[in-house]
């Protein structure tokens, strides 16, 4: 079977990678080091764990025996500090310069692997493009064809009206995200993989409502309103992130490493993000579809699930009769959903008029709601398990600050805000 240490790789991550395994495993230094059947001392592990030693071939082969050592990382490559822009590139940067305020924050390091013993560098004020070679390198596993998951990097759904530029540049930014994201996961060993809760595609409305209520009680959520939905699906394996973006990027979602993931524009409106999420959730549960009727569908899961037809019945009953708005608002205040998509849905069940449906459109023209209505969902939609583990890491010891910060994409302090206090 031969030495399991001799494959492993030691590298400057091995003390936060050994430091985190103990404490997932529950073991002070004393513990491990009796574990080990005293053949090194607590001593000699604490300065494993602090980057001053390494263990004997004969030592880490005991220590991978006892304790789960996650991998190192396999972060993106890093920006160099200087730009090459002599190759075919070039059109690739100017994009990302031009398109900066919609792409995530990127840091100037060096070449080579980012070091987490080590400090990281200072966050750059302005976005900078992947250097000419990554960029090809990414361009070429995912431009020819965006929609082949034998890629095995970022597949991701073709959005109608995005420009291919704007699609390079998010999937990117994604890739960067998961990477990070699922590598933090390995290394505290909280590893949140997705198991699809259904699968079978709906293939008509009535079909799409069965699937959403059949969802609805495979997660135990009875009628009631999914607070924070983002966060929600984290929890039951999708990742979750929000993005700047350009007017016409709204939602997007996709695999990568066969992990789900959900993308929105920060700058949606609530109720707005709320529902383009659910339909993203539509296209991971059953696959993309951007054909009229798929649209349609999903469309119609997505109301469906976040508002079920039992709890609109309670309101809008008897069927055909006059509707308040405050009963609208009351309905979008504790569901999250908008006033237009409420009277949608009732009508798609049957509980207001097509005369009726009329009715309120116009009096939302005539006020000028259609774009900004007049009650707004108090909820909050933000992604909270990545900050969560990079919180549990540093209060842990197990990351510094900086490294974590790193990993975050925010300069230190910012993040030292957010964990606050630590006892």
């Amino acid at each position: 079977m031969g030495n399991p240490g001799e494959k492993f790789k030691l590298d400057d991550t091995f003390p936060i990678r050994l430091r985190a395994a103990r404490l997932k495993a529950g073991l002070s230094l004393e513990d491990l080091a009796q574990k080990l059947g005293g053949i090194v001392t607590r001593q000699a592990i604490a300065r494993y764990e602090k980057g001053q030693i390494s263990p004997s071939p004969e030592v880490l082969s005991h220590l991978l025996q006892v304790l789960e050592i996650p991998p190192p990382p396999d972060f993106p490559e890093e920006l160099p500090d200087e730009i090459d822009l002599e190759d075919d590139s070039e059109e690739l940067y100017s994009n990302y310069l031009r398109e900066r305020t919609f792409c995530e924050k990127a840091f100037k390091t060096s070449p080579s692997t980012i070091s987490l013993m080590s400090v990281p560098p200072v966050p750059s004020e302005d976005f900078l493009p992947a250097p000419s070679t990554r960029a090809s390198r990414l361009r070429d596993k995912i431009i020819q064809d965006p929609l082949n998951e034998a890629a095995e990097e970022v597949f991701l759904r073709s959005e109608t009206g995005l420009p291919q530029k704007q699609m390079v540049a998010i999937k990117i930014t994604i890739f960067e995200k998961m990477k990070n994201y699922l590598w933090l996961e390995k290394l505290l060993r909280l590893e949140k993989n997705y198991q699809p809760p259904i699968s079978t595609r709906p293939i008509s409305l009535e079909e799409a409502e069965k699937a959403a209520s059949e969802l609805r009680k495979r997660w135990d959520l009875g009628t009631g309103a999914v607070n924070n939905l983002l966060a929600f699906l984290e929890e039951h394996g999708i990742k979750t992130f929000k993005l700047k973006g350009p007017e016409n990027f709204e939602s997007l979602s996709g695999f990568f490493e066969k992990q789900p993931f959900i993308a929105v524009n920060e700058h949606l409106v609530i109720d707005r993000m709320r529902f383009k999420t659910a339909t993203e959730l539509a296209h991971v549960l059953f696959g993309p579809g951007n054909d009229l009727q798929s649209i349609k569908i999903y469309n119609r899961f997505a109301a469906a699930f976040l508002l079920p037809a039992s709890t609109l019945e309670e309101y809008f009953l008897p069927a055909g009769r006059k509707i308040a708005l405050s009963e609208l608002a009351e309905i979008k205040l504790r569901y999250g959903v908008s006033l237009q998509a409420i009277m949608r849905r009732a009508l798609d069940l049957g509980l207001v008029t097509e005369r009726r449906f009329r009715s309120f459109r116009e009096l939302m023209n005539e006020k000028g709601w259609l774009w900004r209505e007049p009650v707004d969902y108090r909820g909050e939609e933000n992604p909270s398990r990545f900050r969560r583990l990079l919180h549990y890491a540093v209060s842990s010891e197990i990351l510094d600050l900086q490294a974590a910060a790193t990993l975050a994409g925010v300069a230190p302090e910012v993040l030292e805000r957010e964990i606050g206090e630590i006892f």
